[in-house]
Parts: C-alpha cells; structure tokens; sequence
C-alpha cells in the first residue's frame, strides 16, 4: 500500500522528477527517454530501457520483474497481475524455478484493456503485439488430478500479433512470425511460423506469406 501510495502522490509532480523518484526510492532502472504515465508499478524490479513506453491507468502487479526494451510499449488500461517470491505465497511451492516476470523485447507492444496474469513468465518477442482489446494471458491453472495450482510461463514469438479477443492459457508458444485471429482461444500449438492461427481450440489455419510487411517492419506502432 505504502509503495502504491506514494506513486499516486507522485503523480503530481512533473515526469523528470518523478522519474528519479522511482529509480531512487524503489531501485527502478528507467532511461532518461523513457516514460510512465498515471499508471502504478509495483514490481520488485522494473527496468525500461530507451524509448519504452507504460501508457495511463494501468495497474502492473507485485511481479519480480518488469523489463521492457528499447521502444516497447504498453498502452491504457491494462491490468497485469503478479505473484513476487519475495511475498512468500503458498501457491506453486511445486515450482521452485518460477519468476513471476513480464519480458517486452525490442518494439513490442501491449495496446489496451487487456487482463495479464503473470503467475509465471511471459515474454513479448521483438516487435510482436497484443493488438485491439480484451484479451488475456493466464500463466496458472488448476490440475484437478493433484488438487493443485499450476503454472508455466506464455512466449509470443518474434513479429507475431495477437488479436482483440483472444484467450492465451499457460505453457503455450507462439512460433515467430504468425497472426493469431480475433477471438481465438489458444491452449495448445505446433511451432510453424508464418502461420495464420484461429479457432478454439486455436489451430493453423492457412499459410501466411513469408515476403508480408508486417514480418519486417521496424516500428511498434502500425499506421
């Protein structure tokens, strides 16, 4: 409470102060180009790095880790939960090596109104998105043979977008260079890029050409 409260009061100071702040007092790593709007970051570590980006009224969780690269962003209204080891939880004691963890590589993209559960790690390849609204990532479950909370880190590939809608459950890949379809629901997949996945349960639908722009833009945003 005392960590989110001074954010708050933070926000009405000016942003360059703000930012030293949030390096001094909670040992954040925030670049001198990088920016947070009126959004509460409660990480145990958080680092963004040149040109990254949290937009305003988003809640990020007690994580162990924040880390965003050059240029990733995270847009408005997102809601992304965590589960620190430092809170000591009963949950997943049968897995000692997780980290509660959200890694955004170089230009990738969380856009908006979107539920993020990083019970376990997830990680954004470069210049992929979670693109439109309302989607989620849930990294726990329950296994009903063993009465038990489970839960494996979600991986988005390199140049592949998610799109509005979409349901991504624990343990799941997604190869590089695929699209994922509105309101898809993907539990399981083959790793084959340039793929076109839909469905539910989300499967390869088609083919995507190789020489598409989208697999070698250079900019997060797409205007």
């Amino acid at each position: 409470m005392l960590k989110a409260g001074t954010q708050v009061l933070l926000f009405l100071v000016p942003w360059s102060l703000r930012r030293w702040a949030l390096n001094k007092l909670f040992g954040f790593s925030i670049d001198a180009s990088s920016r947070i709007g009126l959004s509460i970051v409660l990480a145990d570590e958080a680092s963004l790095a040149k040109g990254a980006s949290v937009g305003h009224f988003n809640y990020i969780g007690r994580l162990d880790n924040l880390e965003m690269h050059e240029g990733a962003m995270i847009g408005n209204f997102n809601w992304i939960t965590g589960l620190s080891r430092k809170l000591n939880s009963p949950f997943f004691k049968k897995n000692p090596g997780r980290r509660s963890e959200l890694l955004m590589k170089r230009a990738s993209l969380i856009a908006h109104q979107h539920y993020i559960d990083c019970s376990d790690r997830i990680e954004f390849g470069m210049y992929s998105g979670l693109a439109g609204v309302r989607s989620q990532l849930v990294t726990h479950g329950i296994e009903p043979l063993s009465c038990r909370q489970t839960c494996s880190p979600i991986i988005v590939g390199d140049y592949t977008m998610v799109g509005s809608g979409s349901l991504i459950t624990k343990g799941v890949k997604v190869p590089n260079c695929c699209l994922v379809s509105a309101g898809s629901v993907v539990s399981h997949l083959k790793p084959e890029s340039y793929s076109l996945i839909a469905g539910n349960p989300a499967v390869h639908v088609r083919k995507v050409p190789e020489t598409a722009k989208f697999f070698s833009r250079t900019d997060a945003i797409i205007y």
